[in-house]
């Protein structure tokens, strides 16, 4: 597996538009001291729904500023984008708060060393050691013996690191993918809620690729890509779709464990099995037997089958 917050409205800010304008409108609105100070005051004593307005003598107290008009100028700058204006006072909107919850979690902290760990987990190609690595704000686990198996890596902020150990950590991180798969096979957004598309990536494969043939394991995974923002993960077709009870149930059949972490479940082989309606099927092979999974283009899965050798 690879991996790679809008215009006002009445109550929060707008996703619709150009990605890169809504962001840039965002970052633009934060940039003066006056409105960090603001939406801090405001968030100091959150508790969702239920924070208590502050009125608009404690925010200008708080924020110590005696100039009303220029308090004023910051305030309606944030305005039905960070900041609602309600009977008692004021309020952070929720795209305030998730804002703040995001630079908490990816706050700049020390440069963070992380030696490479070995760690109790099998290459799913040759079965050799596999190495746990933290780099950039990614978990990476790594074969150590060979260079045909892709590998595994996802974001995970540092505080993960320094709320668990190393055996905890890897549970985390599993039970953390799985989630934001779940959710984005739903056609939500783990992280902003929007829409998702899925890519079988069918049309990368070009049209001579043979029918029903295998393809390259290491060259081709699918998609799951966030229509609003940057969230995007690729993945082979038997961890997309390992929490569906058929394929737990026969991966169990031929001697599979689907609770394993993601990293460590063999991918199978893929093929392309319609391009018109698209389908990819999968083949997991054992010495017990063989499951087949055939997905459709949002990756529902059409059919299980187990053949026992």
């Amino acid at each position: 597996m690879v991996s790679p917050d809008g215009g006002p409205v009445e109550d929060e800010a707008s996703s619709a538009g150009n990605p890169d304008v809504d962001a840039r409108e965002a970052f633009s609105l934060l940039g003066h001291e006056i409105r960090l100070e603001i939406l801090l005051a405001l968030l100091e004593d959150w508790v969702a729904i239920y924070t208590e307005p502050k009125s608009y003598a404690e925010l200008m107290e708080a924020v110590g500023i005696r100039d009303s008009g220029k308090f004023n100028y910051h305030l309606d700058q944030l305005r039905g984008v960070y900041v609602r204006k309600v009977e008692d006072g004021y309020v952070p909107t929720a795209s305030a708060t998730a804002l703040y919850r995001a630079v908490l979690a990816h706050r700049p902290t020390e440069p963070f060393a992380f030696d490479p760990t070995p760690i109790d987990a099998d290459c799913p190609i040759c079965g050799g050691g596999t190495v746990l690595r933290y780099e950039r704000g990614f978990v990476s686990v790594d074969c150590e013996d060979c260079e045909e198996w892709i590998g595994f890596t996802y974001s995970f902020p540092r505080n993960g690191f320094e709320s668990h150990d190393a055996d905890d950590l890897l549970d985390v991180l599993d039970a953390r993918v799985r989630h934001d798969l779940a959710l984005a096979r739903q056609d939500l957004c783990p992280d902003c809620s929007g829409s998702t598309t899925v890519d079988l990536r069918i049309d990368a494969l070009g049209t001579d690729t043979p029918w029903k043939e295998p393809l390259d394991a290491d060259a081709h995974w699918v998609e799951l890509d966030c229509d609003t923002c940057s969230f995007t993960v690729g993945m082979d077709v038997v961890s997309a779709v390992v929490t569906d009870d058929r394929v737990a149930a026969a991966l169990r059949e031929i001697g599979v464990d689907p609770d394993r972490p993601l990293w460590a479940l063999p991918a199978g082989r893929s093929r392309l099995e319609s391009r018109d309606p698209p389908r990819l099927a999968v083949d997991l092979e054992r010495d017990a037997g063989t499951v087949t999974v055939v997905v459709d283009a949002e990756l529902t899965v059409e059919s299980v089958t187990v053949r026992s050798s």
